[in-house]
């Protein structure tokens, strides 16, 4: 009797590895976007942890000027001339010189509409000393920076936000889906929602917290939207 036997086979038809591979494609697509927002979730853990550690650095500056959180006057106690007063990386350059950072890092934001693609390189000084000309240069801030303030203002004052997006005069609900960064004077920062028709974002008085109205701002006669110095974008 002749005994046959059956050959292995080895590897997939055409047919099979079409369908591993559709299969591949499919779970890829569902994939995705949650890849996507964990990975914007981190983001944006990451940035609040940076505004903090801003924070950290502003409550030191303060404590050594009477309170004052970084201002033309300071600047001027710090620089001649001062340190610029045209953007927030005028004035949180002042962190620097009066040697409450060094870490250009803080203050750039991954996926920031305003700030470079790449970290800064943390390169402030030279001879030992910090150099105006080389400290939060174009697109290495993402903050914008509420000027005038000090330690004693009353708490629920926001101090530190998420910048503008080049050009426009409201923040950008692709940054963190909706969200803007806020850190106020008590410290504390967190993403508060976005008002979908407009981007605003409102205190709990329902108020828009960039405008006269907001309770942080009531009866001060400050117009906060004068007071907020936006972020030096990145040239591209």
């Amino acid at each position: 009797m002749k005994i046959t036997t059956r050959k292995s086979r080895k590897g997939f038809t055409l047919v099979e590895l079409l369908v591993v591979i559709a299969i591949i494609v499919a779970l890829a697509a569902l994939a995705t976007p949650q890849i996507f927002k964990a990975l914007k979730r981190a983001a944006l853990a990451e940035a609040l942890n940076n505004v903090r550690q801003v924070k950290f650095a502003l409550d030191g500056f303060a404590t050594d000027f009477d309170g004052q959180f970084p201002n033309d006057d300071t600047g001027k106690r710090l620089v001649e001339g001062g340190t610029g007063s045209s953007s927030s990386n005028d004035y949180l350059r002042q962190l620097f010189m009066s040697g409450e950072t060094e870490s250009e890092t803080i203050f750039w934001v991954k996926n920031s509409p305003v700030a470079s693609k790449s970290a800064p390189d943390n390169k402030v000084k030279e001879g030992g000393k910090p150099q105006p000309a080389l400290i939060l240069e174009a697109g290495d801030c993402h903050w914008a920076y509420m000027t005038e303030q000090t330690n004693t203002s009353p708490v629920n004052r926001p101090l530190l936000m998420d910048g503008y997006k080049k050009g426009l005069s409201e923040f950008d609900p692709e940054t963190w889906s909706l969200k803007a960064v806020v850190l106020q004077i008590d410290g504390s920062a967190k993403p508060m929602r976005m008002r979908i028709s407009d981007n605003k974002v409102l205190d709990g008085s329902l108020n828009d917290i960039l405008t006269t109205r907001a309770s942080a701002w009531d009866g001060s006669g400050e117009d906060p939207s004068s007071l907020l110095e936006q972020p030096l974008p990145r040239a591209n």
